[in-house]
């Protein structure tokens, strides 16, 4: 049987909407974020410095991260695109240039706790000031906090074609590296730009019937 392994993207694409954005917004300083992020763009600050100097700006409880993360929705058709992953029995990993603290807690009030994460970490001090973590950054392509692209290197099998699921800028690196490329939104933009083969899709229904096709 033809056998798939399985990267996906969190932030809009597994959660409905930017919940790395809504966190580093909501409990820090709004402002000076969307100036980071906007740095961090134009290609004039590093991923790691973005997340550094906004966690500095910011206090967060773990109690305040939990009830945060049980109003955050996910896709709708992700569950059944999960329990399409288990049935083939194809390894679904989030690979996220996120944070472990918020993804955990949502993946878990959504029933998906058992899923392999390869993402940024966040912890939480007692007096209520975070700090952020790169576990991945060192082996990556030096300038995402978590290069995607090394993980699909990392994790490929031979005899398996590796599939990245993904919607933003950060998903690039990823999408370069794997053979069956699935793009919404600035990933979509992006693949057209660099010449990256890619299926356009709007939910997990529409990435779950393709591979069922090509499995067919």
């Amino acid at each position: 049987m033809h056998s798939y392994r399985i990267f996906c993207d969190f932030d809009g694409t597994i959660a409905k909407r930017d919940v790395g954005n809504l966190v580093f917004t909501q409990f820090g300083n709004e402002n000076h974020w969307w100036r980071l992020v906007h740095q961090w763009k134009i290609g004039k600050l590093e991923g790691r410095e973005m997340w550094r100097r906004q966690a500095a700006t910011m206090t967060l409880t773990p109690a305040q991260l939990d009830a945060f993360a049980a109003t955050q929705p996910v896709d709708p058709t992700f569950a059944g695109f999960y329990a399409f992953a288990k049935q083939i029995q194809a390894p679904l990993y989030v690979v996220s240039d996120g944070m472990d603290a918020y993804i955990s807690r949502i993946l878990a009030c959504n029933g998906f706790s058992d899923l392999q994460l390869r993402t940024n970490q966040l912890t939480f001090a007692e007096d209520g000031r975070i700090e952020v973590e790169f576990p991945y950054h060192a082996d990556g392509c030096g300038q995402c906090a978590n290069c995607k692209g090394l993980h699909v290197r990392r994790e490929r099998k031979p005899g398996e074609t590796t599939v990245f699921i993904g919607d933003g800028r950060s998903d690039l690196c990823g999408a370069r590296e794997a053979d069956i490329v699935f793009a919404k939104k600035q990933l979509l933009e992006y693949c057209e730009k660099e010449g990256i083969a890619h299926i356009p899709f709007r939910s997990f229904a529409e990435v779950q019937a393709e591979l069922q096709r090509r499995l067919a």
